[in-house]
């Protein structure tokens, strides 16, 4: 390599070298501008960084939902938290409060219209083997299921269409417990009773399924689900009025 050409190479080196260290020290020289303590909430993946820098190291991600105190703010756009010590958050991290997400009934609310249509096109299929039918909360999620005449089928809503939770051959019986949020089913075989209790399985479906958990002496508490509503044009037609009022309650 010829002698100037090597000068030359050296000269960058140490120019990248000084400009690093430069940056290195740089970089934690913020100013950091004291304020009364403000409470402030992570959003999803938030990175605690042990220096107002973020090529300083991560000390934690937080998970979404996390309170933080905030004790002061860096002139680079970082928030000064409190977390047993002083670490650092960039401020798009950290918002004031956390809007809570919807419910299913308040998202089934939002969406009355595709409810109804979803539930008014199920009992349309229905209506030649199931003259009546009942609305009633049975996952607790706010949204009333659909129960046919003899006891053999269920179905819920799922993404904007009825889907089937519960099928049997052999009709069942169905009773609910508002309070411990229990489905029972109850049976003849061999000239006795016999009481199911369900339970939600979602390990092969998304919107689960019901299957039988264990079975009782009797469903304590629980009343029977009646079948209150007739399966005709004219309750499809209102069927949107229905599905209000349940809602609201």
């Amino acid at each position: 390599m010829k002698k100037g050409a090597k000068k030359f190479w050296i000269m960058t080196a140490a120019i990248i070298v000084f400009m690093a260290m430069g940056r290195s020290i740089k970089s934690y020289a913020f100013e950091v501008t004291p304020i009364a303590t403000v409470e402030l909430y992570s959003t999803s993946a938030t990175p605690v960084y042990a220096q107002p820098d973020v090529f300083s190291p991560i000390v934690v991600y937080l998970d979404r939902f996390i309170n933080v105190r905030v004790t002061g703010i860096t002139d680079n756009g970082f928030f000064r938290v409190d977390l047993d010590g002083a670490y650092y958050i960039p401020g798009p991290y950290l918002v004031t409060q956390i809007k809570p997400e919807k419910t299913e009934k308040q998202k089934a609310l939002d969406n009355l219209d595709k409810l109804t249509e979803a539930y008014r096109m199920q009992l349309g299929f229905m209506e030649s083997y199931s003259t009546s039918f009942a609305l009633k909360d049975v996952t607790g999620d706010g949204v009333p299921e659909i129960f046919d005449a003899d006891g053999r089928e269920i179905y819920t809503y799922y993404e904007e269409r009825p889907v089937m939770i519960y099928y049997s051959a052999n009709p069942v019986s169905f009773y609910y417990s508002k309070d411990d949020n229990k489905l029972y089913g109850s049976y003849k075989w061999n000239d006795k009773t016999i009481w199911e209790v369900y339970y939600k399985d979602t390990s092969l479906l998304p919107w689960g399924q019901f299957k039988c958990n264990a079975t009782v002496s009797s469903a304590s508490g629980a009343t029977a689900i009646s079948r209150d509503y007739t399966n005709n044009e004219e309750t499809r037609n209102d069927l949107y009025n229905i599905l209000y009022k349940m809602l609201i309650e």
